[in-house]
Order: structure tokens, then sequence, then C-alpha cells
């Protein structure tokens, strides 16, 4: 099940286009990034993709159907894809961790012994079982963005769109987040992600598309798209950290730190061969 977008417009108001006529295919990717400025288009794209708002021209392709916005095609959808706010508090609705997560599996009927074997699964797989019957208020903000994401996750959604996953939480909380997602993946759930956080994206995203003013400027795998700096700053964004040391290094672009690591080390020692066996000459 995936999605495809096909031509995609939305009109907030005269004359002002939210999305332009954008053209996506989640089918290229498993972890897939949509990066882009505030006022870009990220949280519209969103929306439309879960059909809380409906495109003004264009089509969005789920399943290789169009979808609809009457009430069942909507129960539907949501069934197999599931979406997580910047905002975890937007998606809380109870007092008791346990029944927040319940809520959305008793809605479409699920009896509650298997709501009870989810919930333990959900909590679980994002290293939150210990808060299984905490009141939500005494949780801390990257405690609650775990909860929202169980509540996804214990849906078994086959896909879920993540909007600024790591947003304001500390480095220890990030990790985390950052663990959930690539459980999601290597379990098969697709994973959309919109965030400013440039080293996140570059980590984990294995194909990435640039909005800016509601445009794609540019999609691709996500080490080709970052080294095309001038795009990035252009969309009102930076190169993750890693892209940087290498560029200003004159290095290959490596995407992850062990790989980088490696070939300083390896070049260190042929510099430390090359001395040797130079001092030997003279000697």
């Amino acid at each position: 099940m995936m999605f495809k977008i096909s031509n995609l417009t939305y009109q907030y108001e005269k004359n002002k286009l939210a999305l332009n006529n954008i053209n996506m295919d989640f089918s290229k990717g498993n972890v897939i990034g949509v990066i882009g400025s505030n006022g870009s288009g990220k949280s519209t794209l969103f929306m439309n993709l879960m059909g809380i708002l409906k495109p003004t021209s264009g089509e969005i392709l789920f399943d290789e159907k169009k979808i609809k916005h009457d009430k069942k095609s909507l129960y539907n959808l949501r069934k197999d894809v599931g979406i997580v706010f910047q905002d975890p508090e937007k998606q809380i609705f109870y007092s008791m961790v346990y029944d927040d997560i319940a809520f959305a599996l008793r809605n479409i009927g699920i009896n509650e012994e298997t709501i009870k074997e989810r919930i333990h699964e959900a909590l679980e797989a994002v290293n939150g079982i210990d808060f299984i019957n905490r009141p939500i208020h005494f949780l801390s903000y990257g405690q609650k963005k775990r909860v929202a994401i169980a509540s996804v996750i214990a849906m078994k959604n086959k896909i879920v769109l993540l909007d600024e996953p790591t947003a304001g939480l500390d480095p220890i909380s990030t990790r985390l987040i950052i663990d959930i997602i690539k459980k999601l993946s290597k379990n098969n759930v697709k994973v959309i992600i919109s965030s400013h956080d440039m080293n996140l994206i570059y980590d984990i995203c294995d194909y990435t598309y640039i909005l800016n003013k509601g445009n794609i400027v540019e999609e691709g795998l996500t080490e080709e798209v970052f080294i095309n700096e001038d795009k990035i700053i252009d969309a009102g964004l930076e190169l993750p950290w890693l892209v940087k040391v290498c560029k200003n290094m004159n290095f290959p672009i490596f995407k992850n730190e062990r790989d980088l690591y490696k070939y300083w080390n390896e070049k260190i020692e042929n510099v430390e061969f090359i001395r040797k066996k130079s001092i030997e000459k003279v000697t």
C-alpha cells in the first residue's frame, strides 16, 4: 500500500497556493523525508494525505485508488495510515496513558484482550512500558511524543506520517525517537517524516523531497539531495553537519559517522606508512 501524488494543488485563499502542482511517489524509499522551511507546504501536504484537507486540483492515490473524502473512505484510509502531529497534546484525549492508546482501537471495535496486547506491544516498541498506567499530565514532553507514536503503532498502520518528530526534544529523547523510526522501518512500516532537523533527515531517510513555497524543487536519494547546497540554502535550510565536514575537508560524502571515521583512520594510516618508508630510505 502506497501513496502517489499527481499534479496536486492546494489553495488556501485566492491567489495563494500552499501546494503548487506537485508530484510525489512514496514507493521510492522506506523512510522518506519531506523538508522545507516554515510555510513551505509540509503540514498542508500531510493534511491532504490524511484526507483532512481536500485538494483544489490533482489527485492523491492510495493503494492505486484515488482518495475519497466520504466518512467511510476516510475511516478505511486511517486504518492503514496514521499521523503523529508535532505537538502531542493535539492527539492525546484521555488522562491515562492506557486509555488514550486504547481509544482508537475501541473505536474500530477491537476486543479488550487484543487491545491490551497491542498496547503492551506498542509501549514496549517506544520504550514506554513503565508509564502504561500513569496519568498523561505526569509525563514529560518527550514521553508524550512516545505515547502519541505508540497510539499509531497499536493501530498497526502500514504508513506513518511523523510531523517534526524530534522538535523540542533533548538528545536522549531524540535518540529514542530515531530508534523507534528505525524499528518501524525494519517492521515494514513506511515512514514519512516532515522535519527541520537536517541531521535527522540525513541520518535515517533514504529518499528526500525538498519543498519550497509549495513547489517540489528537488528530490532523490538523501545523500544526493544534500550535495546541492544552493537548493538547500534557497529553501531556507542548512546542510547536515556530516555533509558540511565532508565538503569542507574535501572528503567523499558519507552517509554516516562510522564510514567517515573509517575513511579518516585509513587516510592517517596511509600517511604514517608513507612517512615511515621515507625515513627508512633516508637512513
